[in-house]
C-alpha cells in the first residue's frame, strides 16, 4: 500500500515527535533524580535549628506526608526565638524557599546540590506558610509547610 505524500509526511512528523518526546523524557527523569542519593556538603541540622531537604519528594518528603492536603514540614518555635533553617537541595532542579512574613519579598533560590542557611528572629505570633517560590515539577507538594510561632 502506498501512502500519499500528505499522509507520509504526517507519519514522518509523528515518528519524529515521538522520538523527540522520548529523548526529552529520558533527559528530564535523569535530571530529576540526579544527586538524590547524597546530601550536599554543609547539609547538616544546625544546633537548636531545623533542616529542610528539598528533593524529588518535596520538602522533607512532603509527598509521603500527605501534602498538599496536609501541612508538611511543620516548624514550631516560641515568639522571640532566633531561628536557623538549613535548606539543602538534593533534586536536579532549582527550588525556592520562602516563609510568609519573614521571607516573602525576596526569593531564596536553592540550586541543585547547594545549601542555604536562613537565619531570622521569630517576632510575630501566628502560623506562616513555608513554600517553594520557583515553579518546578513537584511544586504543588512544596506549598504546605508551616512555621508556627507560639506566644
Amino acid at each position: 500500500m502506498v501512502l500519499n505524500t500528505g499522509r507520509r509526511n504526517l507519519a514522518i512528523l509523528a515518528l519524529a515527535a515521538m522520538a523527540i518526546a522520548g529523548i526529552v523524557s529520558v533527559t528530564y527523569f535523569t535530571d530529576l533524580n540526579r544527586g538524590g542519593a547524597s546530601l550536599p556538603s554543609g547539609c547538616v541540622k544546625p544546633a537548636n535549628g531545623f533542616l529542610i531537604i528539598a528533593s524529588e519528594l518535596g520538602y522533607n518528603n512532603s509527598i509521603g506526608q500527605g501534602a498538599p492536603a496536609k501541612a508538611w514540614p511543620i516548624i514550631t518555635v516560641k515568639n522571640g526565638t532566633a531561628v536557623t533553617i538549613v535548606v539543602c537541595n538534593t533534586d536536579g532542579q532549582a527550588h525556592g524557599f520562602q516563609i510568609n512574613h519573614y521571607f516573602d519579598s525576596s526569593i531564596e533560590t536553592v540550586l541543585p546540590g547547594h545549601v542555604i542557611t536562613v537565619p531570622f528572629v521569630a517576632n510575630k505570633v501566628g502560623t506562616f506558610q513555608i513554600y517553594c517560590s520557583i515553579f518546578c515539577t513537584i511544586h504543588r507538594y512544596m506549598l504546605s509547610g508551616q512555621l508556627i510561632v507560639t506566644p
